[in-house]
């Protein structure tokens, strides 16, 4: 045999060696990041669970009376889906593979759209443009305006597989529940089930609001919502990677053009 032999078969060898290094360190990366979104999944549904329990029982809120807003809809559709998901990623974690489809990750833009567009609502509530402040001092104020829509984007923008460039239309995914919530009210309130004294929001005030600002109102919210969908989506593709990036990497070659300096 060769030198020349010799040689290419120690070089395969450890490309070998460097493959199977490469293999376990992804596959490692991979049950960390799925252990800590499950994690995160459910801290998520322990807040949303004993944030509705504090409403109702330390409050003495009509559950009924609650569910007519919107944060506390959206804190319970985030909770269910969190809940779902925190079982998905730790089977993924154990099997060390994906097992979400294009229906699931619209799910989860949805939960992650809803939740910033509460985060954005109660922080322009707290400038001197809105009279009304926002619950944000008491236990389920602080959950379900700040701390479940911080760690819903949080965990749907580092851990989802990306799906790459959505489609025009898609972005409307992440409206699902803002749609589903709108068409509820719009029926409770336009039919006359429920009294618009009830509503929650000027613009379901069938009694002293015309169609005018309703869609107005509307319009305004599904355009806001389709450009966070479509920014939360953005975010997604350039940061679902940072599980898998080598900093050491990084810092050797910071280092090494420090040194040609």
């Amino acid at each position: 045999m060769t030198h020349d032999h010799l040689e290419h078969i120690k070089h395969v060898k450890i490309r070998a060696v460097d493959l199977e290094a490469f293999e376990r360190q992804f596959s490692r990366r991979y049950r960390i990041k799925k252990i800590v979104n499950a994690i995160i999944s459910f801290v998520i549904v322990f807040c949303g669970v004993t944030a509705v329990l504090y409403s109702i029982f330390i409050f003495h809120n009509n559950l009924f009376n609650r569910m007519r807003f919107m944060t506390f809809d959206g804190t319970l559709f985030t909770t269910v889906i969190s809940l779902l998901s925190g079982i998905v990623f730790l089977r993924e974690a154990k099997d060390g593979s994906e097992v979400t489809n294009r229906n699931v990750y619209f799910l989860r833009l949805s939960a992650a759209t809803t939740e910033f567009v509460i985060f954005t609502v109660v922080m322009v509530g707290l400038t001197p443009l809105v009279p009304d402040l926002p619950d944000v001092t008491s236990y389920t104020g602080i959950m379900m305006h700040l701390v479940i829509p911080t760690l819903m984007v949080t965990s749907f923008v580092i851990n989802d597989a990306p799906l790459g460039k959505l489609k025009p239309l898609e972005p409307f995914y992440g409206t699902m529940y803002i749609t589903l919530y709108a068409l509820i009210m719009f029926v409770l309130f336009g039919l006359r089930i429920l009294p618009s004294s009830l509503a929650p929001y000027s613009f379901l005030d069938f009694d002293n609001t015309g169609w005018g600002f309703k869609l107005i109102c509307l319009t305004g919210i599904y355009v806001v919502g389709y450009f966070i969908s479509l920014a939360l989506a953005s975010l997604n593709n350039q940061l679902s990677w940072i599980w898998f990036f080598d900093f050491r990497k990084l810092r050797n070659r910071q280092s090494r053009s420090k040194g040609r300096k």
